[in-house]
């Protein structure tokens, strides 16, 4: 039998990433992706890294309107971000300073996984198929 119609889709629209300092979260972010800084979107409660016309949004949120918000990393991977060369991400993310999570790693026949924490100690994984 097969389910209902659904209202909903199962593509993501949107991605918040949980921040403690919106400007130097936006900066590491933009210096990991070698996007360009957008800095009239830094008065904002919120940084989206990404285009408008590109899904899914990545957000970068402080929660500078929300006094009730007590930031905690999150303990386990976020999201993952794809990668073509993990070694070459492993070393570009070290000279981020970014935290690395062990090494590059076979999780599944064809595809390698490499974990990281942001500055704020967010879990993050990059990904290479292939």
């Amino acid at each position: 039998m097969l389910p209902p119609t659904s209202p909903l889709s199962p593509s993501i629209d949107g991605v918040f990433i949980h921040v403690r300092h919106l400007r130097r979260a936006a900066e590491w972010y933009s210096a990991v992706f070698a996007l360009p800084i957008k800095e009239h979107e830094l008065s904002q409660n919120y940084y989206t890294l990404n285009a408008p016309d590109q899904r899914p949004w990545i957000t970068l949120d402080d929660h500078a309107a929300d006094p009730a918000f007590h930031f905690r990393p999150a303990p386990h991977p976020i999201c993952t971000f794809v990668s073509t060369d993990l070694v070459a991400a492993r070393d570009h993310l070290a000279a981020l300073g970014a935290e690395l999570v062990g090494d590059v790693t076979e999780v599944h026949p064809g595809l390698s996984s490499l974990a990281f924490r942001d500055p704020d100690g967010n879990l993050l994984m990059a990904i290479c198929r292939g």
